[in-house]
């Protein structure tokens, strides 16, 4: 293996890594503009160019392979020139509209400036006018002038998406990015190549002049749009989600996420219903969370012959964990089935047909606690007298939903205004993914954290929290405080998590199985180089 120095720090690294990933070992930083570490590497920006022995000329970081005995400057007097005349020319037709850019706050092109120039404009001409708010696509806003034609975009097509719908167009100062004709930027990843500019040519319509982006918080958290499981970030401002962004899990979804996850936090905004209900004399009445489950208890204290439970592949892991153990013990023989939303698109990049999250993870917990649980179709009134829906993500036909609402007594635990809300005798409200501490299980078996990014309203709990305090009440000694609490429990009880740790599962999560093998690590990608 090759072995080098980098501004007088020696590292040994693998055959055929390049410059720029052997500094990020030695967590030398080497700025960029048209590399993506999901991408191919185009070169074209010239912000990378460093000074090496084995060059009489600065090469491009991102695309020198390393050579032993190779000594690299990332710093030296002729670089930093270098990297100055760069940004020149890169500003030389750039707007400098900072204070109106919805990229301001993130841009590369802002934190490089001020890092590696800081100078005063030597320019005076008439800089070259491009297009200005031109409709790529569905969702998608070019800012011709703020492009520095690096590229990302047109390769994020061609690579990832497969759908080649950008290129660029004209020659010199005149080159810009468009589509191609009759076409638009709308294939079903679209959304990444805002994600990917590294200026603000290209917005979404969505966020676009919503939010700026220093007000923003941010959690990691799990898309819960199909059995994928995409890692993301939830960004909020005042307690309420603005967008979703990919987050990097190179086990999920390496960069990127798919359009149709991306927008669904729109889904989750409106009609939630925060409050507990229940129906006496026909009225629907408010009521307390006390009165609620005192109810519920009621409904269910003549034990489980005759109690149905509808679950849902929303569950989280430690949700699945209680419910099960309340199935298992306090309401062990009732009916259990399984609901979910039907499924949907699917291709060879990341979208699954499984529409639900934690399919597996659900399944999986509850083969380990012995409970198998038929398809909510399935589902017949006949002998039910207390029906428990937990989620209202669930997909029924008409003929089912007549047959859960025939059941005398239904309680739901749900978060929205819906046909499970107008059902539910007793209502009890839910959480939404995002206001949750918890792990969901991918179709693949990997075991990812999502933080609660929302405060949810007092009166909104969890459904293994629900669960919890029923076995409580039906005398069960049932009792865990928090989250991690519930995923120890799980890990010692379900023998597919064994070996899985709260913390062990980092940013990109572990997969089923790697707490049993010797030594294995579920964060972390071995790279086979060594710094000193």
């Amino acid at each position: 293996m090759p072995t080098l120095k980098i501004d007088g720090r020696e590292v040994t690294v693998d055959p055929g890594t390049t410059i720029l990933q052997a500094a990020e070992v030695l967590g030398i930083e080497v700025p960029t503009f048209c590399y993506h570490p999901g991408l191919s590497i185009a070169a074209n920006c010239r912000m990378c160019l460093v000074d090496s022995n084995k060059s009489p000329k600065p090469v491009p970081a991102c695309h020198a392979q390393v050579m032993d005995g190779m000594e690299v400057q990332t710093a030296s007097e002729r670089i930093k020139r270098t990297r100055k005349a760069v940004l020149e020319f890169i500003l030389l037709n750039h707007p400098v509209d900072c204070p109106i850019c919805d990229q301001a706050g993130e841009c590369v092109l802002q934190d490089h400036y001020f890092k590696f120039s800081a100078q005063p404009s030597r320019l005076f001409h008439r800089k070259q006018h491009k297009s200005k708010a031109k409709v790529l696509g569905p969702d998608i806003i070019l800012d011709a002038e703020r492009c520095i034609l690096c590229t990302r975009c047109v390769r994020f097509c061609d690579e990832v998406a497969k759908e080649s719908q950008l290129d660029v167009v004209n020659r010199g100062e005149h080159s810009e990015i468009s589509t191609f004709p009759g076409k638009q930027l709308d294939n079903p990843y679209a959304g990444n190549t805002v994600d990917i500019c590294p200026v603000g040519a290209l917005t979404s319509r969505d966020f676009r002049f919503k939010t700026r982006v220093w007000m923003l918080q941010t959690e990691r958290g799990v898309c819960p749009e199909c059995s994928r499981n995409c890692a993301i970030r939830v960004d909020t401002f005042e307690n309420v989600v603005r967008r979703y962004k990919p987050a990097h899990n190179p086990k999920v979804n390496q960069y990127w996420m798919c359009d149709e996850g991306r927008g669904s936090y729109k889904n989750y905004l409106e009609g939630r219903m925060e409050g507990p209900t229940l129906v006496e004399h026909g009225r629907r009445l408010a009521t307390s969370t006390q009165r609620a489950m005192d109810e519920v208890s009621r409904a269910l204290s003549g034990g489980a012959r005759n109690v149905a439970v509808v679950l849902t592949p929303w569950l989280t892991n430690e949700d699945a964990f209680v419910v099960g153990k309340l199935l298992a013990g306090p309401l062990a023989g009732a009916s259990i089935y399984l609901g979910g939303r039907g499924p949907g698109t699917e291709d060879a990049v990341l979208r699954q047909a499984d529409k639900n999250p934690n399919r597996r993870g659900v399944e999986t917990i509850l083969g380990a606690l012995g409970l198998s649980a038929k398809p909510v179709s399935q589902f017949t009134a006949r002998a039910v007298e207390t029906l428990v829906v937990l989620g209202d993500q669930h997909t029924v036909g008409d003929t089912t939903m007549s047959e859960l609402a025939a059941v005398p007594q239904r309680v739901v635990i749900g978060a929205f205004k819906n046909a499970w809300w107008d059902m539910a005798t007793v209502f009890l409200p839910g959480r939404v993914h995002w206001e949750k501490d918890g792990t969901t299980t991918n179709f693949q078996g990997v075991v990812q954290r999502a933080r609660r990014a929302v405060t949810a309203a007092p009166t909104a709990k969890s459904e293994g929290w629900y669960a919890m305090k029923i076995a409580q009440a039906l005398g069960a000694a049932l009792d865990f405080a928090t989250p991690k609490d519930i995923f120890g429990a799980l890990t010692r009880e379900v023998g597919a998590f064994a070996g899985l740790t709260w913390e062990g599962l980092g940013d990109h999560g572990q997969r089923l199985g790697d707490g049993l093998v010797p030594g294995g690590v579920g964060n972390g990608d071995t790279q086979g180089m060594v710094a000193r």
